[in-house]
Order: structure tokens, then C-alpha cells, then sequence
């Protein structure tokens, strides 16, 4: 990347001790959508669950979120926690910016978890889409973008009124138009990470919902053919959100990971 980056200070929690893990939000969530991995997986690593910039309670900027950008905002925290390396899991837009992050600094990787993603830029149609819905997010604030997710990313027999339905609601809710509007126009940028995929050499684990309306279970697939002994695991009964709506088959999934980087690492 050419020039200074100007990097926000990012909120994040912290728990367990061990091989360091950093488990990246989506679009556009925070970091407690991890709860249950967080709680879970602590036992054995050092789990770290950032809020992106402009989500949660990380500090909002203007202008666009490139995916560069975002994952210079999560290096410059690990610096801070004096992370060398660590083992990095995306779902959804924070696997956008794990894929910039293998481009970036691929030595500061360890293993890699790709969570309802995929490596693929947006076709010219996608971004005009999402450039004009960074406007409406701006004019009609954060509740339009929420309302328009929620019929996307559940399960068909999620319950839209549900406990679990309405604090992911609250979380769109919450996070400022300034940030749903520049990391739309920063996802709009990115580029293709077919290539970056193919050159992985660190244990992978892609976790898919069999009923991702976002992400769809084949373009996971296609994905798992780019990276060599790469571990798939479709997960019955989920959408767009299988770390909730399947909490202990995502678990399972990233112990799967973890386990996998513990024995590389000795």
C-alpha cells in the first residue's frame, strides 16, 4: 500500500490465553456476534474480538472503508497487543479484509477461517448497488440498511421476531450511517482474492450455511477448490449467520482450525 495509513484505535475484548485468534465481524454487526465462540474457544487461545471501524463502539471516520484500510485498522491493533502472528477468522466482510490482510502482511497469518464469504470482487451491477444503498444509508439513516438485511441473513425458519433475530437487528441498528455507507463504498473496491486463495499455504477452515441466501453454499465450494487441504463444513439450518444460528458447529469448525495451526505451530 502506498503512502500513510491512517489507522483508527479499535474497541476490542479479550479472553483466554494461548495461540492468538482474532475473530472479525461482518457487515454490519461488532464483535458480539462472537459471543458464544469467544466464551467457547477462550479454554484454549487467545481470543480477540475487534468492533471494525464505525461499528460498535470503534470510532467512525468519513470517507470510504477500502478493505485495505480495514485490515491495516486490525494490524495496527495486534501491534498494540504486541501480537506478532496470529490465526484470523472472517465472516462475511471480515473475510474481505482477512483476504486483504494476506495481501498486506501474509508472514503475520497463521491460519485462516473464512466464515459465510468469498473471494470474489463485485460485478459492475453490485457495486452501483451498494454505492447508491451507501446513500440511502446516509439520507435515511442506519434502520433502512437493518430492515433490508434481515430478510437476507437467516435461515428461512429463523423467526424474525425472536430474541436472537432482534439483537442482530439492534446491532445494525446501532452502528452510524457514516459506517455502513464507507464500508459499502470500501466493498464496492475491493478486488478479486481468487489468486490470493490459491497461494494460501496456512491451515484453512470454511464455514458455509446450506441456506446462505448471501453467500450460497456453491460459491463456498468453489471456493474450497482454491485452497489445498482446506477444511469445508456446511452447516445445516443456517443462513448468512451460522456463528449464531449454529453456535457449536462454528465452534467446532474453529477448534477444528485452531487445532490444526497448534500442531504446524510446534
Amino acid at each position: 500500500m502506498s503512502g500513510p495509513v491512517n489507522t483508527v484505535e479499535l474497541y476490542y475484548e479479550e479472553r483466554g490465553q494461548g495461540l492468538p485468534v482474532v475473530l472479525l465481524h461482518g457487515f454490519p454487526f461488532d464483535h458480539t456476534i462472537w459471543q458464544a465462540q469467544q466464551g467457547a474457544l477462550s479454554s484454549s487461545a487467545r481470543v480477540i474480538t475487534p468492533d471494525l471501524r464505525g461499528h460498535g463502539q470503534s470510532p467512525a471516520t468519513e470517507g470510504d472503508y477500502t478493505m485495505d484500510l480495514l485490515a491495516s485498522d486490525v494490524l495496527a491493533l495486534l501491534d498494540r497487543l504486541d501480537v506478532p502472528r496470529a490465526v484470523w477468522v472472517g465472516h462475511s466482510m471480515g473475510g474481505y479484509i482477512l483476504m486483504a490482510a494476506l495481501r498486506l502482511a501474509p508472514e503475520r497469518i497463521t491460519g485462516v477461517g473464512l466464515v459465510a464469504t468469498h473471494p470474489l470482487a463485485d460485478s459492475a451491477e453490485k457495486r452501483i448497488q451498494r454505492r447508491e444503498s451507501a446513500e440511502l444509508a446516509m439520507e435515511n439513516g442506519s434502520a433502512d440498511t437493518a430492515f433490508s438485511m434481515m430478510s437476507q441473513i437467516f435461515a428461512p425458519d429463523v423467526d424474525g421476531t425472536s430474541p436472537l433475530a432482534q439483537s442482530v437487528y439492534d446491532i445494525m441498528v446501532n452502528t452510524s450511517p457514516s459506517a455502513i455507507a464507507g464500508a459499502l463504498r470500501g466493498m464496492a473496491l475491493r478486488p478479486d482474492s481468487t489468486e490470493t486463495l490459491r497461494e494460501l499455504s496456512v491451515p484453512a477452515v470454511i464455514v458455509a450455511g446450506a441456506e446462505d441466501k448471501i453467500v450460497e453454499p456453491d460459491t463456498a465450494r468453489a471456493m474450497a477448490t482454491l485452497i489445498s487441504g482446506v477444511q469445508l463444513v456446511e452447516v445445516e439450518n443456517a443462513g448468512h449467520m451460522p456463528m449464531i444460528e449454529q453456535p457449536d458447529v462454528t465452534t467446532q469448525a474453529l477448534s477444528s482450525l485452531i487445532r490444526m495451526v497448534s500442531v504446524q505451530e510446534r
